[in-house]
This record gives C-alpha cells, structure tokens and sequence, in this order.
C-alpha cells in the first residue's frame, strides 16, 4: 500500500469504515479482557463488567518504517488538551516548531493520533481529551496499578507496550510490585488498549505498569489520552 494510500485508508478507519471482518473474543482466563481487530472493540470499555479494550492492529508499513528511523528521542513531551478538530492543525504546527521533516510518515502519524483521540471521545462521549505524546527512556509509571480516571486510551507506536496482569495474580503484583516474577502480559506495540480507571467503576480492574527499559537504550513513544474538560473550564 503506498502511503498517500494508507493515509486514506487511515481516515476511512476513524469514522469505522471499511473494517475488516473480525471476531471479538475474551482472552482465556481474563473475564473482564475483550480484544478484537477493529476498533469499534473499544466501545465496549463502556459495559460494567469490561475493564480492559485491546484493539489488536499493525500500523501502515509507511508510518512503522518511518518511526522505526525517526530520532523520537529527540521529539518534545506533548501534552495538550484539545477537541478532535483542533487535533491534527495543533500537531502540525507543534511538529513544525521540533523540526519534525513534513513527509507521509509525519502525516500518517498525525492523521493516526486524531483518529485514535475521535475513536477515545466518541467511546466516552467527551468532547475534549487530554493527550501525551512523548518519547519515553526510563521505566515512567514503575508500579502496578490503576489509574484515577474513568477509562484511558493507550498506545507504543515505537518500542515495548505496557505490561498488565489477571486478577487472579493482581495481588501478588501488588504486593510484591518489582518483585513480580508471575505471568506477564503486554499490550502489542502499536495494539491500542482502553483501560478502566477507578473512576469508571468496578471494584477490581486490570492492573499494569510501564515495561522496564531504563539503560537498555530503548525510547518508547507513547501516545495516552484522557477525558478532560474543555481549557476554559478547567479552573471552575
């Protein structure tokens, strides 16, 4: 697929058209895990007894081989709040400002962090998100745990994706936190993961934490998005 391609085969997925026929299955042993390779999956962070959304996916060959030589190391720590109109102009211009070269890449990967905001407000019903995109070199978020929010939206576009637990070994987690040496899960690199927060409701959740890469020399980039008031509100 070529890359101004892929880039309309981005939109058409943003608004969930054109997607690929796939089942949506529970992962054995995680009851309140579903999974599926569309991303209408992540809808279903709204049922009661869902905790954790993985929608299972690849990324564009054209955006993976362009990050794969991009310095994401380099890129600023983004964090913006923002309707989805405003996502994509916001980015470039902040794109603009790091030197970031204008290319297919740069656009495919513009293009992916407005359709994964618009998929994010539209599961919650929100009409701005708070979002991070940044380029990660340490071990960031170290414990195990759950996040004080009602659902957040997940990606690595670039490295190792976060590492969660099943229920029946949270508590060890929790317990023995660095410690831990039970069965570990991940959330595919360039897979997007809605996890329940506590404010979602629930009493037990899925539980999960940064990979450990400090001095392996690997930088992740992350992209993470909240519900957030509109700017104007947030100091009411």
């Amino acid at each position: 697929m070529t890359a101004p391609a892929a880039i309309e085969r981005a939109a058409s997925l943003a608004h969930g058209v054109g997607d690929p026929p796939s089942s949506v299955r529970m992962p054995k042993g995680s009851s309140s895990v579903i999974e599926g390779e569309q991303p209408r999956v992540l809808r279903m962070i709204r049922r009661s007894e869902i905790d954790l959304a993985i929608w299972r996916r690849e990324l564009p060959a054209a955006l993976s081989s362009w990050l794969d030589k991009s310095p994401i190391g380099e890129w600023p720590n983004l964090r913006l709040v923002l309707a989805s109109a405003e996502i994509a102009r916001t980015l470039r211009r902040h794109f603009d400002a790091a030197g970031i070269e204008h290319c297919d890449g740069r656009a495919l990967l513009i293009n992916d962090v407005t359709r994964l905001a618009t998929l994010y407000a539209d599961a919650l019903r929100v009409t701005h998100v708070h979002l991070r995109l940044e380029p990660v070199h340490d071990n960031a978020c170290t414990k195990f745990h759950r996040d004080c929010v009602i659902a957040r939206l997940i990606t690595t576009y670039r490295g190792p994706g976060t590492e969660w637990v099943t229920a029946e070994n949270a508590a060890k987690a929790l317990s023995l936190q660095h410690d831990y040496d039970g069965e570990l899960l991940h959330v595919p690199t360039q897979s997007v993961a809605m996890f329940k927060g506590c404010l979602g409701g629930g009493e037990a959740g899925v539980h999960h934490r940064s990979p450990q890469i400090a001095r392996t020399g690997v930088t992740r980039l992350f992209l993470c998005a909240n519900a957030s008031k509109p700017p104007a509100d947030r100091g009411a």
